[in-house]
């Protein structure tokens, strides 16, 4: 599992001024009273609303429609793969010397960022199941598919039977310049590689030397590819979970798609932003393995922005189509249609990658039969 390092954290006390709290006291009791709500003086105003909210905290919204829950289970299904192979990620980034200084080349805190997400996939999986139990619903698991081998290499847990593979990855890097570019997925666009990785491993299946050791080069290539593969793997949950979101009809399970949509776009925005920092690699003959990417030239003060578009430190995503060609273009998450980004995309967005590579029948009927209820949920009225 991953390693909890949670710290106590303090947080700063709003303003509690007496003039603070007795305009807000005075405003309070205003809007109460406009409500209709006079009746209820025997209560304090503050212990009244803060009762509704803890109700409605507490499951005091409507029940999930048949659509939310069908989302809801294809998302905890989603969430238990990324927990997979993001827990063999994270077991190699803190207990592999030679994976650890790969990833380090790209930044100093690449290690704990990598336990940060497999902690945050974790809390996604384990809050939409017990979400589905405390409305009725069985939780998913995905156990009886737990039979692919983990990785050799010291730091990893040898004997554990994943979900995933990490050993044959083609990591599609299109986002590199979707995220860049004008274009958007939702309107037909197309983009390029910025680098190609077919069938690489996205972590060793053994150890192997320090990147600066002689043959190290395949240390920081597998470390390029990882970082790559992380920022690959979170924009695909932002754009799902974006898909998913006004098919909802609790709101409820609105405020969850939504809230948990948030955090893979806070992953996303890390990992291409460390992607970019991937070194050029070369092999013991001198061919070059992994590219030199695009860097922007150096600042100077005279009032421009010299990078272009598709350098490295363009980690903003560009404007671009959205909705309609006769509107501006505007900055968003792309894509975010269901035939682009939906349940049924994301199966097949997994599979071309390679993580599924050794699953049998049972596991891709099980995970088409969730997408499938999945993609027909629609908002009711």
């Amino acid at each position: 599992m991953y390693k909890n390092n949670s710290a106590n954290i303090n947080q700063p006390a709003g303003d509690q001024s007496p003039d603070a709290l007795d305009q807000g006291a005075i405003g309070r009791r205003t809007f109460v009273k406009r409500l209709g709500l006079a009746g209820a003086a025997a209560l304090p105003v503050g212990a009244l609303l803060a009762g509704e909210t803890r109700a409605r905290a507490q499951g005091g919204d409507s029940q999930p429609s048949a659509g939310d829950v069908a989302m809801l289970k294809f998302l905890a299904a989603i969430e238990l793969i990324e927990t997979d192979l993001w827990q063999q990620y994270a077991e190699l980034a803190l207990g592999n010397a030679a994976f650890q200084a790969g990833l380090l080349s790209l930044d100093g805190d690449m290690p704990t960022y990598v336990n940060q997400n497999t902690r945050d996939e974790f809390s996604h999986q384990n809050f939409l199941n017990k979400y589905l139990v405390s409305k009725g619903h069985k939780a998913v698991s995905l156990d009886p598919f737990r039979k692919l081998p983990s990785s050799q290499a010291t730091g990893s847990n040898k004997s554990a039977k994943r979900l995933t593979n990490l050993m044959n990855l083609t990591v599609d890097t299109s986002w590199f310049l979707r995220y860049r570019s004008s274009g958007n997925p939702d309107f037909g666009d197309m983009f390029a590689q910025i680098v190609n990785l077919n069938n690489v491993p996205g972590i060793p299946n053994s150890d192997l030397p320090l990147p600066t050791d002689p043959g190290g080069f395949q240390s920081q290539f597998i470390a390029n590819v990882a970082g790559f593969h992380f920022a690959t793997i979170e924009q695909g949950g932002s754009s799902l979970y974006l898909s998913l979101l006004t098919k909802a009809t609790s709101l409820e399970v609105i405020r969850i798609i939504g809230s948990i949509g948030g955090t893979e776009t806070m992953h996303f925005q890390t990992w291409s932003d460390k992607a970019g920092n991937a070194p050029l690699v070369m092999d013991g003959m001198g061919n070059t393995i992994f590219p030199q990417l695009p860097i922007a030239p150096a600042p100077v003060p005279d009032g421009i922005d010299h990078a272009a578009p598709n350098d490295t430190n363009q980690i903003m995503p560009a404007p671009c189509k959205f909705i309609s060609t006769h509107l501006p273009p505007c900055s968003i998450i792309r894509p975010s249609s269901a035939d682009q980004a939906g349940a049924k995309a994301t199966v097949m967005f997994f599979t071309k990658m390679g993580v599924f590579q050794g699953q049998g029948d049972d596991f891709f009927d099980f995970i088409a039969s969730l997408a499938e209820e999945a993609e027909e949920a629609r908002r009711e009225a």
